[in-house]
């Protein structure tokens, strides 16, 4: 469990989900950052516009972990 997930004021806005496994078994996560909605069926819910973001797409691409941790630590701040 990360430092975000202990933090009860983050929770209000972070999910943490699996999308799928890698062919060795580690999870592949997706985190929802956003306000929470009390019906996530309503037109305002429905209404909002997503951002995707990616990281560590081929294993050289180690510098881009860091650049993905400051982009959560900045999003959840």
């Amino acid at each position: 469990m990360c430092r975000i997930e202990k933090d009860s004021a983050c929770l209000n806005y972070y999910n943490r989900s699996t999308l799928t496994r890698t062919i060795a078994g580690n999870r592949c996560d997706y985190l929802t950052i956003t306000s929470k909605d009390k019906d996530p069926k309503s037109a305002k819910a429905m209404a909002k516009k997503g951002i995707f973001f990616s990281a560590r797409v081929h294993p050289g691409e180690s510098n881009s972990s860091w650049i993905m941790k400051g982009l959560i630590d900045y999003l959840v701040s």
